[in-house]
């Protein structure tokens, strides 16, 4: 949706700076995305007058021109087919930039010298037209900026709309917005309609066949019009809502669409075949062509406007071929109308394309304001097409909309919020939305038929919190509102989750919690699955029951993009089979991974990620939250290499698993590296983490440090080496590490090197190095009866 900051201005009488109005708009959740200056590609561009037109020998296209720009006259080289002699026409000269990107400079073509250019207006920015130049009116002098003739010192504003929000579809709908957020009124625009004394009620009738498909149309008749160019005033509008102007006629339809947010069609009504309109479902394989000359074959999904014996439109998608508007037309059948979103959408599905008229009629217009617009458009036509327009309005609407009322309790609405809004301001910020209001507590709110999405109460307390401003409620840890918790223990776990691993160098992803039905089986075949009814597409027809999935599928996106080197976690929900209650249960996890290589620096060259970067990360969460000793079994995972499949345990309890992906999973989410992925349960991380670390008092006594190296079976796992020598160290063992771990020939096959390091203290007394003696070499046997240890000289 794009309207012109100028457009705006005048709708609201605001002065504010246009920076400042996007920034207002977006915080009020009318989404400003871009600001573009309509005048970026209008310097050096001058009105010049074309005086003399010559052939260039040798060129039947193309003819030399001499142009008039007010101090100097310039020789220019133009292959428009329509220049003429006389004609005000705009002129980019030396050093302009155009909008494709050409720079203007001096140059030669067919031996001719050429110093500027006559310009088109797709060339200037303004819109897309290169059938020729762009002609301007005849009381331009020379000379003049063509940036100062045409007023053009304006800035093109483009929105971001959400789905809901119907009424911003128009310059009126987001001027509304602005209105109540400095607290005044719209100005909305003047006209004074002026018509016959003959009655349009005489010449036309208009039935409707399904009043649910449509449940209000209006028809006026307008006479003896004179189709030409709009006048700049309407021209302008358009272009900085992005549209071309066409004539005054089309452009007047346009206008006024853009401004109500209500979608006007005009019918050549010459060629509309009879005095009689009725609205009704096709029948299975009427044909219907369209304006841009394509032949359908309907089916019942489309919603016809006829003349009670064939189609001449697709009501809400496209005018018919055969009645459209064209430089021969005299009268004018002026159709406004409000159609049910459901039909227009089955309509433009099938016929394959979408208008500016069916987007606004998909979400929803105002139906009470068809009336205004029609009255409006025709008031226009009088003005600007010097037509006669016949008194009165034909308007059948046997399905009338009433406006929704919507009870709001202040307190409701405070408590939401998190912060203390007075009564009055509340009302006010709804009146100034053009809402009623009634009542004190409840609020007794009047949604207009503008605002079809307003339905529940949370609905209006968003309309007060947008209007306040989403940047003045405060977060969940500084706010009064009793549904925000400050002390949350699972959202200040997940807080600090997040803040151990970005720290670490993982980047956080979100997923949406669908997943693929064929791709989860390939995860965990053996797990039952929760089916959507109406998936949003083939690919995401289930809720996920791992997060394994996003995470591949992620990392499968990355790769795509030749982001090839990631380290991702997710804390998100998955979906489990039914319990003995046969209720699904959802669960929170925390899914980490990491696939790539590690950055290169001055220091180290890259190398690739692996088990231990992974678990790394799982050392760090364990140091943070002080969990009990972290640990990991051998435990069989579907989708992991089964020789790099582990569950991961803290102080004996099964938290999760952990492990490389193996190459066939992979290759099915179409992952050509190594990934190494862990997934914990969120609950038990947080019952098992504790705040305090216990303080222990520094040493007094020295240390001993010991070295052992030993060779086993590569059967034996290096977790049973420790656990064995802390058992027969005893207490005065401060700590115990692995610090080297080799295979290769020098061992021998099926035998790996391990290095440990202990180190003994007592926090009592110095240790005597015949005790320490004496344990290691009980340590020593120990090992060589439990796992038939060799040990190594150092």
């Amino acid at each position: 949706m794009k309207i012109s900051y100028s457009w705006l201005k005048d709708l609201t009488g605001l002065d504010w700076p246009v920076e400042v109005m996007g920034d207002r708009l977006t915080l009020c959740g009318t989404a400003c995305e871009e600001i573009d200056p309509l005048d970026r590609h209008l310097d050096k561009v001058v009105v010049g007058e074309v005086t003399e037109l010559q052939p260039i020998e040798g060129a039947d296209k193309i003819r030399k021109a001499t142009v008039n720009i007010g101090d100097e006259t310039l020789d220019l080289v133009c292959g428009a087919p329509n220049v003429a002699v006389g004609q005000k026409v705009a002129v980019a000269q030396v050093g302009a930039e155009m909008a494709g990107g050409l720079k203007i400079k001096k140059s030669k073509i067919r031996g001719i010298p050429s110093s500027g250019m006559i310009c088109a207006a797709d060339e200037l920015g303004l819109f897309e037209d290169h059938s020729g130049i762009m002609v301007l009116d005849e009381s331009a002098v020379p000379g003049t900026p063509l940036v100062d003739l045409l007023d053009l010192h304006d800035y093109v504003m483009g929105f971001e709309l959400t789905p809901n929000r119907a009424d911003s579809m128009s310059a009126i709908g987001i001027a509304r917005d602005l209105a109540a957020l400095a607290s005044i009124k719209v100005k909305y625009p003047e006209y004074e309609l002026k018509p016959i004394a003959e009655k349009v009620s005489d010449h036309i009738r208009v039935s409707i066949e399904d009043p649910d498909a449509c449940p209000r149309f209006t028809a006026r008749i307008i006479r003896n019009v004179k189709i030409g160019p709009s006048p700049w005033w309407v021209q302008k509008k358009l272009i900085g809502a992005g549209m071309r102007p066409i004539s005054n006629v089309v452009d007047v339809t346009n206008l006024i669409m853009i401004e109500s947010g209500n979608p006007v069609h005009a019918f050549d009504l010459d060629n509309f075949g009879s005095n009689e309109v009725v609205v009704r479902r096709a029948k299975n394989g009427e044909t219907l062509k369209t304006l841009d000359g394509k032949d359908h074959e309907l089916t019942e999904d489309v919603l016809l406007v006829t003349n009670g014996k064939e189609a001449k439109a697709a009501a809400g998608v496209m005018g018919g071929f055969d009645s459209e508007v064209t430089d021969d037309t005299k009268n004018i059948l002026l159709e406004v109308a409000y159609f049910d979103p459901s039909i227009v959408r089955k309509s433009r599905k099938h016929l394959g394309f979408v208008t500016e008229a069916s987007t606004r009629f998909e979400k929803g217009v105002d139906p009470n304001h068809v009336p205004v617009t029609s009255e409006h458009v025709a008031a226009l036509f009088q003005q600007l097409c010097g037509g006669e327009v016949l008194d009165g309005i034909v308007d059948c609407y046997p399905k009338k909309i009433e406006p929704n009322t919507v009870e709001l309790r202040p307190k409701r609405c405070c408590d939401i919020m998190g912060i203390d809004v007075p009564v009055e301001k509340m009302t006010q910020i709804l009146r100034d939305l053009e809402f009623e209001v009634e009542g004190t507590d409840p609020l007794k709110v009047t949604a207009p038929t503008f605002r079809h999405d307003i339905e529940r109460e949370i609905d209006l307390i968003e309309e007060v919190a947008r209007i306040m401003g989403f940047d003045a409620i405060p977060d969940s840890t500084d706010s009064i509102g009793p549904l925000f918790t400050p002390t949350h223990e699972e959202d200040l776990f997940e807080d600090e989750v997040r803040e151990v691993l970005t720290g670490a160098g993982f980047d956080e992803i979100m997923g949406h919690g669908l997943a693929d039905s064929r791709l989860c089986k390939v995860l965990n075949p053996e797990l039952p699955q929760l089916k959507i009814l109406s998936p949003v597409s083939e690919e995401l027809d289930i809720m996920r029951n791992d997060l394994t999935h996003t995470g591949l599928s992620t990392v499968a996106h990355n790769l795509a993009h030749r982001n090839l080197d990631m380290r991702l976690f997710e804390i998100g929900r998955v979906y489990f089979p039914p319990n003995d209650k046969d209720e699904w249960i959802e669960e929170d996890r925390l899914m980490c991974l990491v696939t790539g290589n590690t950055a290169a620096t001055w220091r180290d060259r890259p190398r690739e990620l692996d088990f231990y970067d992974l678990t790394a990360a799982l050392d760090a969460l364990s140091a943070r939250f002080h969990w009990p000793k972290l640990g990991f079994e051998p435990e069989p995972v579907n989708y992991y290499e089964k020789e790099i499949s582990f569950a991961v345990m803290l102080g004996g309890r099964r938290v999760g698993t952990i492990g490389k992906v193996s190459a066939k999973t992979a290759r099915k989410f179409e992952v050509k590296q190594s990934v190494f992925l862990a997934q914990m349960s969120m609950d038990v991380l947080l019952e098992l983490a504790r705040d305090l670390a216990e303080f222990t008092p520094l040493p007094t006594f020295p240390a001993a440090p010991r070295d052992l190296a030993l060779v086993v079976d590569t059967t034996v796992k290096v977790g049973e080496i420790v656990d064995l020598v802390a058992k027969y160290a005893g207490k005065i063992a401060e700590s115990i590490d692995i610090f080297d771990l080799y295979t290769g020939k020098q061992i021998g096959e099926g035998k790996k090197s391990v290095g440990v390091s202990i180190t003994y203290r007592s926090p009592e007394r110095s240790l005597s190095s015949e005790e320490i003696d004496k344990t290691q070499k009980k340590i020593i046997a120990q090992l060589k009866k439990d796992f038939n240890a060799e040990i190594r000289d150092k």
